[in-house]
């Protein structure tokens, strides 16, 4: 047997820990989470439904701590909490602002993605704050909060979907075996034979 190298212990013992996911511990600061695309696939949509559930992290009590800005300090702003309120976070941890939508639907495709600075390294500039407006309407911003609702929409399910497709073929099978039944005991009352009444050549039922 061929023992297995170090390298592939820790590659396999990280898929095992990327598996196993404890979803009442994640982490809530978004500045201290693992990026998304991390997560295995099998656990992926879990855990952006876990976020999703607990919502954006708002504290609203915290101290904000002031940065310089020229010859000006300012600090972020709890007023944008309520006029952000369904995508809109904070990091304690990194006093940086963040986008959970976009954390959990961004693609994972480097500058092509765009603006990096609601998902990665989060948004610190409190003198601009109409990058926030910019971003709400911005195209990849609107698409990852299509997908969380979509997500939260237990009628696009994909099980959900399965299930009423299940309903429907049960309700046909069960319609066709009903009428199989009936022609059956209609022919045996009457005494006929359970096969075509037409013997020539060309017909594709015979005897």
């Amino acid at each position: 047997m061929k023992r297995k190298s170090s390298l592939e212990l820790e590659s396999s013992s990280s898929k095992k820990n990327c598996v196993e996911v404890n979803f009442s511990d994640l982490p809530a600061d978004p500045g201290l989470r693992t990026k998304i695309w991390d997560y295995d696939p099998n656990v992926r949509e879990q855990v952006r439904k876990a976020y999703l559930l607990k919502g954006p992290c708002q504290p609203r009590e915290h101290n904000f701590p002031m940065r310089p800005f020229g010859q000006k300090s300012r600090r972020f702003n709890t007023v944008w909490f309520t006029e952000y309120s369904t995508w809109l976070e904070y990091s304690i941890a990194k006093d940086a602002a963040y986008c959970l939508s976009c954390y959990l639907f961004k693609p994972d495709i480097g500058k092509q993605a765009g603006d990096d600075s609601f998902v990665g390294e989060g948004f610190t500039n409190w003198k601009k704050t109409d990058s926030l407006r910019q971003h709400a309407k911005s195209n990849s911003h609107k698409d990852a909060w299509s997908k969380c609702e979509d997500l939260l929409n237990h009628n696009q399910y994909i099980e959900s979907t399965i299930n009423k497709q299940s309903d429907q073929a049960r309700i046909e099978y069960r319609t066709r075996l009903r009428a199989s039944i009936d022609c059956s005991c209609f022919l045996l009352r009457q005494e006929l034979p359970l096969r075509g009444h037409d013997e020539s050549e060309n017909f594709s039922n015979k005897g």
